[in-house]
């Protein structure tokens, strides 16, 4: 293969990687904004939901008592911040690292030649 082949190959490849992370990141972006907009709260996984809803397990003799129902919502609003968060920067990441791929790879590939 000739070196210009090669070169070509990679710019396309990671030109194509760049515009699959913008995609990836503007349907994260839009996902986490929609669930923004749409629940009241954050939506968690359906264990994370409803794992204060049960009612704890009586203490036997000497056992230490389960956690109360406002330490377990407590952690239930500390989790919503973090997925929040996470989704956030997750989605942005992507579309930042997939601008940045695609905008430095595209003159390449763009680029007129002068033969």
């Amino acid at each position: 293969m000739k070196r210009d082949t090669v070169k070509a190959i990679f710019t396309n490849l990671l030109f194509v990687i760049g515009v699959i992370l913008i995609i990836l990141g503007g349907s994260r972006a839009i996902l986490t904004v929609v669930r923004l907009a749409v629940f009241d709260k954050y939506p968690l996984d359906s264990y994370a939901e409803t794992r204060c809803s049960y009612a704890p397990i009586p203490a036997q003799d000497g056992e230490v008592m389960p956690k109360l129902e406002a330490e377990c919502m407590s952690s239930l609003d500390y989790e919503r911040r973090l997925k929040l968060t996470d989704d956030i920067v997750n989605s942005s990441t992507m579309l930042i690292s997939g601008i940045a791929l695609a905008l430095s790879f595209k003159k390449f590939i763009f680029s007129k030649k002068a033969s």
